[in-house]
């Protein structure tokens, strides 16, 4: 009989009289291996470096490896949710099929720190480095927590490593702690390649690294931080329509460029075919180039959701977002049993279309009225909150009537006024109170489908942007030591410090308060609007004329 069928034997026989003596279990089991357990040489323990997503925001994760003489069994603790348990037959068949081999003896695994939820299949790839660390299996000297390494990736169960979401916000948040070395997938090599000042090593299959540890091998270190400020100037708003396309309309191109530039929220109301989402399509079109800090900001929420693109990861033009009308409110304000971004944060400093506005859910609309003031979508769950960025510009679209032709000059409404009541009704106050621009759109007049670019008259996209850049430059003088950037943030005590008004200014703000029945909120708005136009003709003063403009869109509020 062979030692290791010797030893089984004895173990059962141990069990069967109710023997449960662990340490001669121990000893049965290496004299099977031709071992002697000496003194403190029962477990090997080891660790690594990975970190875990809270909303943007990494935090440092510890994975700690015990392997124990006992029984074969492999344990995660740590508050780790259901993809990293899973994780755990991935990991053993990845570790055969890379040629090295699992350990057969009682392996327990810690994400530490325990009052954390861990997240994500980049787990992976720690957790098989430090139970071979502990195992000292076919891995040469693998660099410990001194050296300041951090490991991404999942596994597939060849042994290959898989790209992973979320890795650019893991890198930037723990390089921001001080580590500085990152075995991660190579195929999140470009997205990761933009943080910058740290060493990656991109790995594409556990046997790879292992050669790397035993020196047989070695992994080419990339340098990052390639792209810089330069690389995306100038690159916003290429996205290949001009309002020079649109015949007519520039009442409703004003409003759409003072909305641009200051972030108003607006709305256009109209009959079917007069133009509203080709308006609204064009808008990001004539927005300003994203800083460098923001293009970092909304790389990082696609980032988490998977959407980047592999060969360009830097998202240089601002988000354009129309989410469908059945969305659900998770979808459009963030969610879920692990909390991911929705449409609105991924709308994140561009632009969030809706389009047929009252065809949406109730549900979804109220879940709006939040993010839309406080520029944030917050998750709440059992274990915590998650907090989602949303600076975005609300731009809705609508008709004004169930059949869509109330007030058009060419076609009847068929509509009765109890339909009209009940559809509009489908926009709350509240809602409504947070649009800033109420913008009528007709039908034009005159359509040429074959009219030479030549001949066109009308407000282009790069003259809309030129006054947008205008307006945004006077805003970031004036913003340059508070704590906003644009005029539509501007709080009650602020309004009073950079909107100062004339006696007659002010007393035709107050008559439009009291004429058109608008709340408080309504008339900040309406001054922060007039702070605007006052923006887009260059002028430090807001004069009569600004503050009569403003009331004209929202004016189209009290009609309804």
């Amino acid at each position: 009989m062979t030692a290791a069928k010797a030893a089984e034997t004895r173990i059962r026989h141990f069990i069967r009289c109710g023997r449960h003596d662990a340490r001669m279990r121990e000893e049965v089991r290496c004299a099977a291996r031709g071992r002697q357990i000496r003194k403190g040489e029962t477990e090997i323990y080891s660790r690594t470096i990975s970190g875990t997503l809270s909303g943007l925001n990494a935090e440092t994760v510890t994975v700690e490896a015990n392997v124990t003489f006992g029984f074969p069994v492999f344990h995660i603790v740590g508050l780790a949710d259901t993809a990293i348990k899973e994780s755990k037959e991935r990991v053993r068949a990845a570790i055969i099929n890379a040629g090295a081999n699992f350990p057969q003896e009682r392996v327990i695994v810690n994400l530490s720190p325990a009052d954390i939820r861990k997240e994500g299949t980049h787990f992976d790839l720690p957790l098989a480095v430090s139970i071979l660390t502990a195992a000292g299996r076919n891995c040469g000297k693998i660099p410990g927590e001194g050296e300041k390494c951090a490991y991404f990736g999942e596994l597939a169960l060849d042994g290959s490593v898989v790209p992973v979401k979320g890795i650019l916000p893991l890198l930037i948040d723990l390089s921001a702690s001080g580590i500085q070395t990152f075995f991660i997938p190579a195929e999140n090599l470009k997205e990761a390649s933009i943080v910058p000042g740290i060493r990656l090593l991109p790995v594409s299959a556990l046997r790879e690294l292992l050669d790397h540890f035993a020196g047989t091998r070695m992994i080419r270190p990339v340098e990052t931080g390639r792209c810089r400020k330069a690389d995306i100037a100038g690159t916003g708003g290429t996205y290949g329509t001009d309002y020079a396309d649109v015949e007519g309309q520039e009442e409703a191109k004003r409003a759409l460029q003072i909305s641009a530039a200051g972030l108003h929220n607006v709305l256009l109301v109209g009959p079917p075919g007069s133009g509203k989402s080709m308006l609204i399509r064009r808008l990001p079109g004539i927005l300003p180039p994203m800083t460098w800090e923001e293009t970092v900001e909304v790389t990082k929420i696609y980032s988490i959701c998977g959407m980047l693109d592999a060969e360009n990861p830097l998202m240089t033009e601002r988000p354009f977002r129309a989410p469908d009308m059945r969305i659900t409110p998770a979808s459009l304000v963030g969610g879920g049993m692990r909390p991911k971004p929705g449409e609105i944060s991924l709308a994140h400093l561009g632009v969030l279309f809706l389009d047929e506005l009252p065809e949406y859910s109730r549900q979804c609309l109220e879940a709006l009225r939040v993010p839309m003031e406080e520029e944030a979508a917050v998750v709440v769950r059992t274990g915590g909150k998650v907090i989602f960025p949303a600076k975005f510009l609300t731009a809705a679209a609508m008709n004004p009537c169930p059949c869509g032709y109330l007030g058009d000059d060419r076609r009847e409404c068929t509509c009765t006024q109890y339909e009209i009541a009940r559809y509009r009704a489908r926009l709350s106050g509240p809602f409504l109170d947070r649009i800033d621009l109420f913008v009528p759109v007709r039908r034009p007049d005159r359509i040429s489908f074959f009219e030479d670019d030549g001949n066109r008259t009308g407000m282009s996209t790069a003259q809309l942007r030129e006054g947008v850049i205008r307006a945004r430059s006077a805003q970031e003088r004036r913003f340059d030591r508070e704590p906003i950037s644009y005029n539509s943030q501007m709080t009650p005590g602020q309004l009073k410090k950079f909107c100062r008004l004339s006696e007659a200014s002010e007393k035709l703000l107050a008559e439009a308060v009291r004429s058109l029945a608008l709340s408080v909120r309504s008339g900040h708005r309406i001054l922060r609007t007039a702070r605007t136009i006052a923006d887009l003709e260059g002028k430090d003063r807001i004069e009569e004329r600004h503050i009569a403009e403003a009331i004209r869109y929202k004016k189209e509020d009290g009609k309804r």
